[in-house]
Parts: structure tokens; C-alpha cells; sequence
């Protein structure tokens, strides 16, 4: 039995990284029937080596630091959110649920507003609202090769996995990094101006230059949802709210409009977006009403 890292999966068969080399790996029956799936990123055990055709059997997953299940991958360093400035138009709702998910599992996160170039205010303005929001936030231009080298600095080292919407410039970024041309890079739809999903499924590759770190690229999506964590807690992963909740007039405050909330003065004072704001408004109703209607 050897140990190893599942780099590829693609229709329950997985590529292995080992010492030996990579393996094609089949999991055992027993995964399915506790409806745990290995996932990318997962450290395992193979049992059943034929060398000669380096194929073999997962074993064992062993314990994982963390997992995400959009997209699905395991023993993450950090997530690079990547977002465009335009075409397709940033959903910064996606970008606030996302930074809710990786708060929560306390995985740090840099916000990359690709895509610079084509319309610089609102990269800026992207840049001010959420640059006090995560462990770093870059803005870039693959055309350009504009803040490149401050992505490289947050890479340097571990895991990162890719994720954001299709079409914000993920493959091309990783294209970049990777130094690989091979790597297909699609289009915007000219009817829907969303991106064309290139990347079809996640793959770790390694990062040239460096010992130890890796990417992640993963497939764009455009839907998320927030399943965990309540509506009462939400404001515990927006650090606009850090050492302010004691503040309120209520224990139980919701900061969503109770007399003598802290948000007031946080909204006036500008430490927190108005409209990032708005949308932590509705991220509370839309978990306030799937909670009411969780039993019916």
C-alpha cells in the first residue's frame, strides 16, 4: 500500500500522484455506499498496485483539513476568487456568498478583479469595498500581464484553488502561471456574455518554479448557495461586523433594521459597502425563509 494525492476525476476514475509516479485509480464500493466521494485534493492510500500498468484501488481517504463542495475539492491553502470587471459583469451576491462559505470553513481568500483593463472604475471600486473584506485583494490584466506578479506572491506556497464565474479569465490566469499554452481558453457567449465553461473538470497542477505549491483550476459557475450556516450567524463572517455586535441595543440583533444597531454607524461611517450591505440583507431573509419553510 502506497500513499498519494488525487490530482484528476473524470467519471469515477481517478489520477493518482504518488512517489511511483500517477496512478489510474477505480475507489472502493464501500466510498459509494457511505456516499463519501473522494474529491480532488484528497490524501489516500492504494491497495491493488499493478506497476506494470499503474493502475490500482483507493484504499483509505484520509482525514481532511477541509473540503468545498463548489467546486468539489479537499485540503485547500486558500481560494482565489477570480471576478471581471466586465463582460461577463461581476455578481458580487456569488462573491459575498462565496467569502460566507470560505469564512466559515476559514480558508483565506484573495479576490482577483481580472479583466482590469476594460473597465478600470469599476475595478477600483471593487478593489475599496472588498480589499478590507479578504486576506488580499489584486486587480489584473491578462492582456496587460498587470498585477501578475502580486498573484504569484500569494500563490507561492500550498494550494489554491481557481474558482469564480465562466468567462471571468480563470483558465487564461492559470494559463499564465502554469506558463502553458495548452491550456483552452474559451469566449464569452455573444448572447448571453457569460463565459463558456472551458474548464471541464478540476485538475491540480504544479506551479513552475516553486517546490511547494499548486493550483486548482476549476469550472466557472454561476449558482451558489449558502447551506452552512443560519441566518442568526451570518453576520459572525462579515468582518465589517468584528468587535460591533456587543454594540447593538439587542443581544439577538439581526443588523437588518432593529433600533440602536451598530450598523448605522458603521453604514455612515463607510466601514461597511451600502450596498454590500443591501445584499447581507438579503443573504439573511433568503436563510430566514428557507429556515421557515425547512419542516413544511
Amino acid at each position: 500500500m502506497i500513499n498519494g494525492v488525487i490530482i484528476k476525476g473524470i467519471g469515477g476514475l481517478y489520477s493518482v500522484k504518488t512517489a511511483e509516479g500517477i496512478y489510474s485509480c477505480n475507489a472502493r464500493g464501500i466510498f459509494r455506499k457511505d456516499s463519501f466521494k473522494p474529491m480532488i485534493g484528497d490524501f489516500v492510500k492504494l491497495g491493488e498496485l499493478n506497476r506494470s500498468e499503474m493502475s490500482a484501488v483507493i484504499d483509505e481517504i484520509l482525514p481532511r483539513k477541509n473540503s468545498l463542495i463548489r467546486p468539489a475539492v479537499s485540503n485547500v491553502d486558500r481560494i482565489v476568487l477570480v471576478i471581471a470587471s466586465t463582460a461577463p459583469a461581476p455578481d458580487l451576491l456569488l462573491v459575498d456568498k462565496l467569502l460566507v462559505s470560505a469564512n466559515i470553513k476559514e480558508i483565506p481568500v484573495v479576490l482577483v478583479v481580472n479583466k482590469s483593463d476594460q473597465d478600470n472604475a469599476v475595478a477600483e471600486n471593487i478593489y475599496r469595498v472588498y480589499s478590507k473584506c479578504v486576506e488580499k485583494c489584486i486587480m489584473t490584466s491578462a492582456i496587460e500581464k498587470k498585477g501578475i506578479d502580486s498573484l504569484f506572491e500569494c500563490i507561492g506556497s500550498g494550494i489554491s484553488v481557481l474558482v469564480g464565474q465562466s468567462g471571468a479569465g480563470k483558465t487564461t490566469l492559470s494559463g499564465i502561471i502554469l506558463g502553458d499554452s495548452e491550456l483552452k481558453t474559451g469566449t464569452l457567449s455573444k448572447k448571453t456574455e457569460r463565459g463558456k465553461h472551458t474548464t471541464r473538470h478540476s485538475e491540480i497542477f504544479p506551479i513552475p518554479g516553486y517546490d511547494d505549491a499548486y493550483i486548482i483550476d476549476s469550472p466557472g459557475f454561476s449558482l451558489f448557495d449558502l447551506t452552512d450556516t443560519e441566518s442568526g450567524e451570518l453576520h459572525c463572517f462579515y468582518p465589517e461586523f468584528s468587535n460591533c455586535s456587543d454594540l447593538c441595543r439587542f443581544i439577538d440583533c439581526s443588523h437588518t433594521g432593529e433600533p440602536g444597531c451598530v450598523v448605522d454607524g458603521l453604514l455612515s461611517s463607510g466601514k461597511f459597502d451600502k450596498d454590500r450591505y443591501a445584499r447581507y440583507v438579503f443573504l439573511y431573509k433568503e436563510l430566514k425563509e428557507k429556515e421557515k419553510n425547512k419542516y413544511k
